[in-house]
């Protein structure tokens, strides 16, 4: 399509009431993609653009013969909820893989987001919602429909100085009561999968368009308070204020500075409680605004196993003092990315971040990037790391008409301990992939060696692996109705994985999901994992002490979601999980979502998880062959950490004679002995969460949060590791393994964004929580005799810790 020019600027009002709209060319040819691919849509659509000295301006009308159905809920900026909704999408950069995406909704609610092209079949192209834009929306609703003025200044986007430009274009219409979403151009479900900016549509006619000077100055100033219980049982209560600045400055028309100094990176939004009873860390989303504006560029990806940037380590164990960012793309496609941060408590610098990143477009589908992370800290700085060291290089390599891709990453880490020597380790991977079609597949190779870690600046889930998958995607009858369904597919992963020091069998598996949409609207998702197919080892259960042998393992599970066309909701989903030693596991769950009224929505989620006799690790033990007999740690820890005091003495010494025979003395020692205990696990879970959003106006909401979550677990029949195919069994073993988790906590946002890009922010937040383990030398067992309800008793017989904070920030844009 074409765009015109636009001489002076435009009244926003939403009614296209302007004469020079007319004069541009519309786009029209509007098809299905929900709920029938490729059919006219059920209303007409015309959608024109003009682009002024400062801003582009997209106007939309969108036809409906009975304008009193069309929905016009409010919620939160960015809270894409059952409302009529268009959204424009612009590749300014032309580069076919990342584009700005601008939405509003009927009510005049607006979202943005950030849409990067993956390739991969199992991401349909959300957008990235963390990215904000200064940009402006107005609807009307009028006798034949209702209509959109957008006008996005050129500052929000990026792109190449040039007497003339094409760029990529896309837009999209839901029309909520008919779940249904037409778009143009029409990119079908067979080809999105291979990216779907590399399908927008070319927006020409873009002359002499100057982005202009790109200054943003956004002072704020934080004040907090606080009443909390610390742990010798007293109250402490705080009330604190600071201040800080961050700046964006347009370097170029392609490359933006943005420096933040003193900055506020609490997040408004509180993290979920979680009980995480695995070998690895929990990993939250990103939600602090200077990591998640203009980072796509920092993407790196290990896949399941993790990133080579994973931005949440900054400032986790200090505040942050400052940070700088430089990204943009050159005119040659050549994208860079700069990163770095200090941090240190009271304006002490003692830990340096430095991420670069490079990545060159190789036609119009392919690229190859270098990425590199440091970690520096000063000698002032506690612990044993001197300096991190990372990096590597990644290909996405398309042919065949981006039907077919060939990428993978080569990566080295370096990491320097203080009086230690330097370990240096690898990893790589390849994987050759068909993207597009009715029938997708493809078959890889992922290698981490026990040496390669980049946990410092990135996230590894683990290493010491070597995998070799393959997987097969169908779409069933083309993504066409058939029989009671709407459209239907299927998604089956397989694996095979050895470590890679020792070569030692990690198991094989596979995972099947099906889903379909049915005539009525509803969704329905069948899922089936197999794992340890042939047996196979877990090389990290044991927390450091060795492998395990695992059992076979099968999981079926699904779930089912009644019609997406009705305000009230209801999704009910069922997981059964059995090995072949006898354990197992279920997890039910109900959420129900209620648009009660044009400016209430509301979320609740009920689910239990259940475990029983499962072989998981409890603790790692040290026993000590003492002059009176054996003894076992008071504490769970190493033999090095342990005086003469720290012992128990025990009754008996049988199994301890056969642990010694077949166990080495911890080193340095003669006579202690260091092995990990495992036990039948039984656990409860219960947690209920409920959100929900006040609206008061576009720019005005209250969102509310609140999680209960209960859990218990104990470990029964103990036995000790001798190797990694046998456990001794220790029925005098004198340690009860039990934990109990309370937790609630509430967390209420009141957001009003009183002028463009500057926003006031009230936000309480609540939190009652306790990990009660207790003595494990006691002679009788609580875990029996608790209930639920008492567990919800003792919760709110915690003390609640409040915090109550007011962030005003305000944005001085030129």
């Amino acid at each position: 399509m074409r765009a015109i020019p636009l001489n002076h600027g435009l009244r926003l009002d939403g009614r296209l009431a302007e004469p020079v709209w007319q004069q541009a060319p519309a786009a029209t040819a509007f098809r299905q993609t929900e709920p029938v691919e490729g059919a006219e849509p059920t209303f007409p659509t015309a959608v024109r653009v003009l682009y002024g000295p400062d801003a582009i301006y997209i106007g939309a009308m969108l036809y409906d013969p009975e304008p009193h159905r069309i929905r016009r809920l409010l919620s939160r900026r960015d809270q894409f909820n059952q409302a009529d909704w268009f959204a424009v999408a612009i590749d300014s950069y032309f580069d076919r893989k990342t584009a700005y995406v601008f939405a509003v909704n009927a009510a005049g609610v607006l979202a943005d987001g950030i849409l990067i092209s993956t390739g991969s079949p199992r991401r349909r192209g959300e957008p990235d919602l963390s990215w904000d834009a200064v940009w402006e929306a107005a609807v009307a609703v009028v006798d034949s429909g209702w209509s959109v003025e957008i006008r996005i200044p050129y500052a929000m986007l990026r792109f190449p100085r040039a007497d003339s430009m094409t760029w990529g274009i896309f837009f999209r219409r839901d029309i909520a009561r008919l779940s249904e979403v037409d778009e143009w151009p029409f990119i079908p479900r067979a080809v999105r999968s291979a990216g779907t900016v590399a399908y927008f549509g070319h927006l020409t006619g873009l002359r002499g368009l100057h982005p202009g000077r790109n200054l943003q100055i956004t002072p704020y100033l934080v004040s907090n308070g606080s009443r909390l219980q610390l742990r010798n049982g007293q109250i402490q209560s705080t009330l604190e204020a600071d201040g800080g600045v961050d700046l964006k400055l347009g370097l170029s028309s392609n490359f933006i500075l943005d420096l933040t100094l003193n900055p506020d990176f609490g997040q408004v939004e509180v993290d979920p409680a979680v009980l995480n009873l695995t070998a690895f860390e929990t990993v939250f989303e990103e939600r602090r605004p200077f990591f998640t504006e203009g980072t796509q560029i920092f993407r790196f990806s290990y896949g399941r196993e993790g990133r080579l940037f994973y931005s949440r380590r900054i400032g986790a164990n200090e505040p942050i003092i400052a940070a700088a960012k430089i990204s943009g793309r050159s005119e040659g496609g050549l994208s860079l990315g700069l990163l770095g941060a200090t941090t240190g408590a009271d304006f002490q610098p003692r830990q340096h971040y430095l991420v670069g990143r490079l990545r060159q477009e190789l036609g119009p589908y392919s690229t190859i990037g270098l990425m590199a992370t440091g970690l520096f800290l000063s000698p002032r700085a506690s612990g044993d790391l001197a300096y991190s060291l990372a990096g590597g290089t990644d290909w996405d390599l398309r042919f065949g008409g981006n039907t077919y891709r060939f990428g993978g990453h080569l990566s080295l880490s370096h990491r320097q301990q203080k009086q230690q020597p330097a370990l240096t380790g690898w990893a790589m991977a390849l994987r050759l992939e068909r993207l597009q079609g009715v029938w997708t597949y493809g078959a890889g190779f992922d290698g981490f060696d026990d040496r390669f870690d980049v946990n410092d600046v990135g996230q590894l889930r683990r290493n010491d692996l070597q995998r070799i998958w393959a997987r097969l995607g169908h779409q069933f009858n083309n993504y066409r109705p058939f029989g009671p369904f709407q459209r239907a597919d299927a998604f089956m992963f397989t694996w095979h994985q050895r470590s890679y020091r020792d070569h030692v069998y990690l198991g094989s598996g596979f995972f099947l999901r099906a889903a379909a949409l049915t005539r009525g609207f509803a969704r329905i998702e069948l899922r089936a994992r197999g794992d340890y197919l042939w047996g196979g080892y877990d090389l990290y259960e044991s927390r450091g002490m060795g492998p395990i042998y695992r059992p076979r393992t099968l999981m079926i599970g699904g779930s089912y979601e009644t019609d997406t066309r009705r305000r009230t909701r209801l999704q009910p989903s069922l997981e059964a999980e059995l090995d072949e030693a006898g354990g197992r596991r279920l997890n039910t769950g109900l959420e129900l979502s209620w648009n009660a009224r044009a400016w209430l929505d509301l979320t609740a989620r009920l689910s239990f998880e259940q475990e029983q006799n499962l072989l998981r690790w409890a603790s790692n033990e040290t026993f000590a062959r003492l002059p009176e007999g054996w003894a076992i740690g008071t504490r769970s820890t190493a033999p090095t950490r342990l005086s003469a005091e720290d012992f128990y003495l025990l009754a008996g010494s049988d199994p301890l004679e056969q642990l010694a025979a077949r166990v080495s003395p911890y080193p340095g020692f003669e006579d202690r002995y260091y092995v990990a205990v495992f036990g039948l696990r039984d656990t409860r879970r219960l947690e209920f969460t409920l959100r929900s959003t006040l609206t008061f106006s576009p720019m005005l909401s209250v969102q509310s949060f609140a999680q209960l979550l209960l859990a218990r677990g104990r470990y029964t029949d103990p036995a000790l590791r001798l190797d990694k195919d046998t456990l001794l069994p220790f029925p005098a073993y004198p340690k009860q393994h039990e934990f109990v988790l309370n937790s609630f906590r509430v967390n209420v946002v009141l957001r009003w964004e009183y002028r463009p890009g500057s926003v006031l922010y009230l936000v309480w937040t609540q939190n009652r929580n306790t990990y009660d383990r207790p003595d494990p030398f006691q002679p009788d067992s609580w875990y029996q005799r608790l209930t639920f309800p008492e567990q919800l008793r003792d919760t709110f017989r915690l003390f609640p810790n409040n915090a109550f904070t007011v962030k005003l920030t305000y944005l001085i844009f030129s």
